[in-house]
């Protein structure tokens, strides 16, 4: 006869909590490298890492020396994150794999999603290698701050996506075959009355460009959009009375003389309209003036100055905080 085994209750929460151990948090914006290949774009040039959110370097009883590889492998094993590693293809592709541009000096929105929250804290760390065959290193990486000069981002409770801003270097910039990486260190706080090391920590690394040309464009039409000064197409006609104006041998006070323009038409100087990447709106508000595309030709992010390079334009119109400047 088959025998049936069941779990006991304590049995079920253990196993419970061993599977919810197995998934931690990553860095969602910019990508990590073991993240980026699950994105279309990059997908046919860095393979799929279904382990991305572990990055843990094995866990406590392999850091609590204090080893660990630098972007979250183990110390001891194959460095798959690191540069030229299974993960990290920017030798081989270059800016094809390259996550996010941003200024120098400018100030990042990141993103950071926690599936199993350990407390603690996070920190960022920008690294820059200068050439292909360089490859990041523990003490290459300067520790970054948020707006408020604050190093470490306290996480708040939840198992969530959590935002957070960090600011660049003004003096650090690099693209072409020089590229930077930013890592994400998140040290978890849940054991007590023990030191870092005796916490759980994970580190993400993510490729970027730092530059004052993210997706240049030399074609004047890169430039700032201005607001159209073209008459709403809901305007009557210069000739047409309105339907509610009084006969014409019996004006209001303050209205204008039958020949007078409009308030709202433009003068006589402006009958060429500047033109903008919207249509005019048919309502008879103003329309808002278009946010700044900088010199981006992609995927434009205007409180940081971002431009994501290679994101399709349903992928950018997907995020309403974004806005499409490449091709239509």
């Amino acid at each position: 006869m088959k025998s049936t085994a069941f779990l006991t209750p304590m049995a079920l929460i253990m196993a419970m909590m061993v599977q919810d151990a197995s998934a931690h948090g990553r860095l969602l914006v910019p990508p990590h490298r073991g993240y980026i290949g699950k994105l279309s774009q990059f997908s046919s040039l860095v393979p799929t890492n279904f382990g991305d959110h572990g990055l843990n370097a094995g866990g406590i009883g392999q850091t609590k020396g204090g080893k660990h590889g630098i972007c979250g492998d183990k110390f001891s094993g194959k460095r798959l994150h690191e540069t030229g590693g299974e993960y990290g293809k920017f030798p081989q592709h270059r800016e094809k794999v390259i996550g996010a541009c941003y200024a120098p000096g400018s100030t990042m929105d990141l993103q950071v999603q926690i599936t199993a929250n350990h407390k603690g804290y996070f920190e960022f760390g920008l690294c820059k290698l200068n050439s292909l065959d360089d490859k990041e290193t523990e003490d290459c990486f300067k520790t970054l701050v948020q707006p408020n000069g604050e190093k470490d981002w306290q996480l708040p409770a939840g198992a969530k996506t959590f935002n957070m801003q960090y600011t660049l270097p003004d003096g650090v910039s690099c693209d072409g075959d020089s590229h930077c990486v930013l890592r994400w260190h998140y040290v978890g706080w849940n054991n007590p009355d023990v030191g870092i090391d005796g916490q759980e920590q994970f580190w993400n690394c993510a490729d970027i460009y730092v530059s004052n040309t993210c997706g240049s464009n030399t074609s004047p039409s890169a430039s700032e959009p201005a607001m159209t000064t073209a008459p709403k197409p809901t305007a009557p006609k210069p000739n047409a009375p309105k339907p509610t104006a009084p006969k014409p041998n019996a004006p209001k006070p303050n209205a204008p003389k039958p020949n007078a323009p409009k308030p709202n038409a433009p003068s006589s100087n402006t009958d060429t309209p500047v033109t903008t990447d919207t249509p005019p709106s048919t309502s008879g508000a103003p329309q808002p003036v278009d946010p700044k595309c900088g010199k981006c030709t992609n995927c434009y992010y205007a409180p940081s100055n971002a431009c994501f390079l290679w994101w399709s334009k349903e992928q950018c119109d997907a995020q309403d905080v974004y806005r499409w400047c490449g091709e239509i």
